[in-house]
């Protein structure tokens, strides 16, 4: 065989190389296994929602979540409270809280609250805290959430009462951080809060809302956060990728993930994946167009390669509206939301965490009919 062709065979192997280190082949709604009883966290009081989970050095697993308490609330304090009633609670009266369990597949028992809204006037993050995100960067623990206000000031014409008052505490969330130099820190509550939200509507770009943040270290030490945004009065969802050189920011936004009407996402839960060296997020689908999958509120997957430029992955859909529990039964859903995946340090997705509630049901007067639930989806290898 001639030098000539030896060179030749030689130059093909670093650019086959590269392709398949560069391969979107991930498929996650193939991976997705049977799920056990044990892996559904539900409360008999409260709501739960938002789950994200860490493996501390206890070799227990750490869930950490929001929840609200079911009922009706008090109108002697607000006449307007009964808003807040029941499901739509989490507006006004989530709080952050932490559960634990031997396995990551469950049973998961609660422990305690983290975080809960004091109503401090003077204070951003005033009632709800909501949408919480455990992460470990470096030696730190960070415990990313969302919180809101209250603006009597903002008007809509031509809605409701009852809208328009949601939207004077809808429109006020952002994004903020607690930090803690141990996981045990963190759950016993000796962390320091950023006093000032990492992100927060620009009016330019973003508009109303910055919520459902996720962060994570990029291959260049840089941390990306994707969030949720919306356009004017209210519009239609948008979804943001911020940088930061620290996890506690300044966060500038640097690109569009989404802003057309027929792509709106939201919940996006974003890692990176060193083996196919591509950046993933697995977020909900808002809308009718078809454009990411047919169903409204599936879970669909999302990715880059640089962290910056965004679009759906080859394998979109995650997971529609149901689970496939392994007794058989398939449990169909009303919502599977607010997505967390769970990897190992070379980012290989391990399973699917969601929040999720179950189709209506019939029932005894005063019995909570669609309660919500935390589910742990384990993944096949």
């Amino acid at each position: 065989m001639s030098r000539v062709i030896i060179y030749f065979l030689l130059s093909l192997f670093p650019i086959s190389l590269s392709a398949q280190h560069d391969t979107d082949d991930l498929n996650l709604n193939s991976r997705l296994e049977k799920i056990p009883k044990t892996a559904l966290f539900e409360l008999d009081d409260y709501y739960s929602w938002c789950p994200s989970v860490i493996k501390g050095e206890d070799g227990k697993f750490h869930l950490f979540y929001s929840r609200w308490p079911h009922g009706k609330r008090d109108t002697s304090v607000n006449a307007m409270n009964y808003i807040f009633d029941e499901f739509g609670g989490w507006m006004m009266y989530s709080e952050i809280a932490h559960a634990v369990s031997d396995r990551l597949e469950g049973p998961y028992k609660h422990v305690n609250t983290i975080l809960k809204g004091d109503g401090d006037k003077n204070r951003w993050d005033r009632f709800t805290m909501h949408n919480p995100q455990i992460r470990k960067f470096g030696k730190k623990f960070y415990l990313y959430y969302v919180s809101n206000n209250y603006n009597p000031n903002y008007y809509l014409a031509n809605i409701s009462k009852e809208s328009l008052e949601w939207l004077k505490y809808n429109t006020t969330q952002c994004t903020g951080v607690l930090v803690a130099n141990s996981l045990d820190d963190m759950i016993n509550g000796t962390f320091q809060k950023v006093s000032e939200p990492l992100i927060c509507p620009d009016n330019l770009k973003t508009f109303e809302v910055t919520n459902n943040p996720s962060v994570i270290e990029g291959p260049d030490h840089t941390y990306y956060m994707m969030f949720k945004s919306r356009t004017p009065t209210p519009g239609h969802m948008t979804m943001w990728i911020a940088t930061s050189k620290t996890p506690i920011g300044p966060f500038s936004i640097k690109s569009a993930v989404f802003t057309d009407k027929e792509f709106s996402c939201e919940d996006p839960c974003i890692w990176y994946d060193k083996a196919r060296k591509r950046f993933y997020a697995v977020a909900k689908n808002f809308t009718n167009s078809g454009k990411l999958t047919k169903q409204f509120g599936a879970l669909v997957l999302l990715t880059s390669k640089d962290g910056i430029g965004w679009g759906p992955a080859i394998h979109t859909l995650v997971s529609n509206k149901q689970l496939a529990m392994n007794n058989g039964e398939i449990v169909e859903l009303e919502n599977l939301e607010r997505p967390f995946v769970y990897t190992d340090i070379q980012g290989k997705a391990l399973a699917i965490l969601a929040a999720a509630r179950r189709k209506k049901t019939n029932g005894t007067d005063g019995k909570v009919l669609q309660n919500s639930f935390d589910v742990i989806i384990p993944l096949k290898n």
